[in-house]
């Protein structure tokens, strides 16, 4: 069910609150963070069809990412946080991702993409969660600066496994 249809009846209630942290993110926090990130696809030129990648930890940023991957129509490839660079690189290149979401947890590896020509060049921008990664935007700076409101030209998008 999509976070939207909560919004209405139970705004502060939590969509979801992380085991490991307990950090908890309400159904109006997830729908109003998930549609910046929508801003910032559109912002970014991805159109529908359009392939991102997620590699990171358990990370409350995760669930955010994927819902604006459904509201823009984009796919959405989400990779194991145990691999190597260069099985990362493999399945960002083979999922053709534009845009790379990876977390401070998994930073040596992160970093180790940009080395050595492993980071595939249909990748146009990559972003850190959660702490600063060498050549990685910042993630909560850049989703911060677009509307909480829903892009206009919302499409289903889904997960590629």
């Amino acid at each position: 069910m999509h976070p939207s249809s909560h919004v209405s009846t139970t705004p502060d209630k939590p969509a979801y609150i992380m085991a490991a942290t307990g950090e908890s993110v309400s159904f109006k926090e997830l729908e109003e963070r998930s549609n910046q990130l929508a801003h910032l696809f559109r912002d970014a030129s991805l159109k529908t069809g359009d392939a991102i990648a997620i590699f990171m930890d358990n990370n409350a940023r995760f669930y955010e990412i994927c819902w604006a991957a459904q509201r823009a129509g984009l796919y959405y490839t989400c990779i194991s946080s145990r691999l190597t660079a260069g099985e990362v690189a493999y399945i960002i290149e083979d999922c053709g991702a534009r845009m790379l979401f990876t977390s401070a947890a998994v930073s040596a590896t992160a970093e180790e993409l940009l080395k050595d020509g492993h980071m595939p060049q249909k990748v146009e921008r990559k972003f850190a969660v959660g702490g600063a990664i060498a050549g990685y935007e910042n993630f909560e700076e850049a989703r911060a600066k677009f509307p909480t409101t829903p892009i206009a030209d919302q499409t289903a998008g889904t997960d590629m496994l």
